[in-house]
């Protein structure tokens, strides 16, 4: 199988729109729920709701086109089938996408103005076909050995499987680059000046 890779796009999360999402949202509240009146309990619990809501969303988007041609031939034992009855072959691209992150693992609040949060390390949430991408350029069917949608859908899913081994490493990393700039950004916005992210 031949796989050509047209590009890979990274679609790291812009801190402008990613603080308005968790204004709109609720995530982070402007009226001070923080405030000294709430005990230590109650603080501990809401900080950790609402990282919890942020470490739920991606922090890292890997945008990918492949273009992967299949040939296949049937034989009887060594003997090859003549005039081309016993090959197949078939051309098809698409799109797709990777959404990478970490998940919350735990929330320690450390001192008046310091916090801990550990994150498990980067991974892969899911893997995207875009189906309105989806083109078949050339199918050939022998008489006896031919396509159908499930040799189609079963192609696609092995070469998904495969980009995503190949870039498990890439997407692991910047999930986790992301990850901590987000966390650093979010938990000062709420008064943390002392601030440890760590993954494990």
């Amino acid at each position: 199988m031949k796989r050509i890779k047209n590009a890979i796009t990274i679609a790291l999360v812009v801190i402008v729109v990613f603080t308005a999402v968790l204004f709109a949202t609720g995530v982070v509240d402007i009226t001070g729920p923080f405030s000294s009146s709430h005990d230590k309990d109650t603080r501990s619990m809401l900080l950790t709701e609402r990282i919890e809501a942020v470490s739920n969303l991606a922090t890292v988007q890997f945008h990918y086109q492949e273009i992967l041609e299949h040939t296949d031939s049937l034989n009887l034992g060594d003997w090859k089938l003549p005039f081309g009855w016993g090959d197949k072959k078939i051309l098809i691209s698409y799109r797709a996408y990777l959404n990478g992150g970490c998940k919350l693992l735990g929330v320690e609040e450390t001192g008046e103005n310091g916090v801990t949060v550990t994150l498990g390390k980067g991974e892969i949430f899911d893997n995207v076909l875009d189906l309105d991408s989806l083109r078949i350029y050339d199918v050939q069917n022998g008489i006896f050995n031919r396509f159908d949608i499930a040799d189609d859908t079963s192609l696609i899913k092995e070469d998904m499987k495969r980009y995503e081994e190949e870039v498990r490493v890439e997407v692991a990393a910047t999930a986790e680059t992301n990850a901590k700039a987000i966390m650093d950004n979010f938990l000062s916005s709420l008064g943390y000046e002392d601030i440890t992210v760590r993954f494990q």
